[in-house]
């Protein structure tokens, strides 16, 4: 997809896309041609966490740092217990209520083997 394509299905100025690769969060286009250039589901991927991140109030560079190691996104750490959501997860299909009963099973299943 071009970078037009690419700013359009995140919902975001072509300006941000190419913030992100000069910063270095996101690599740079595939070059197809002479001017055309490529961004596939790596960068969209990416570049959804980063803006998940930064929803959180994550700064850039604290995003860059976090996402040049893992590619799980931490949410919440509380009393020793890390929630972390996969790069794959998208963030608007998530069913809330589904996960909460799944970590609560979980959780409760942990504590009763101690």
């Amino acid at each position: 997809m071009t970078l037009l394509e690419l700013a359009n299905a995140l919902d975001v100025a072509p300006r941000q896309i190419r913030f992100l690769i000069a910063e270095g969060i996101l690599p740079a286009a595939r070059k197809t041609g002479r001017s055309a250039d490529a961004y596939g589901d790596d960068h969209l991927r990416r570049t959804q966490r980063y803006l998940a991140l930064h929803r959180m109030g994550m700064k850039p560079a604290s995003i860059k740092v976090l996402m040049a190691f893992d590619d799980a996104v931490p949410i919440l750490q509380e009393q020793g217990v890390e929630l972390r959501v996969g790069p794959g997860a998208d963030p608007a299909t998530l069913d809330l209520e589904v996960l909460v009963q799944k970590i609560t099973e979980a959780l409760r299943l942990y504590v009763g083997k101690e």
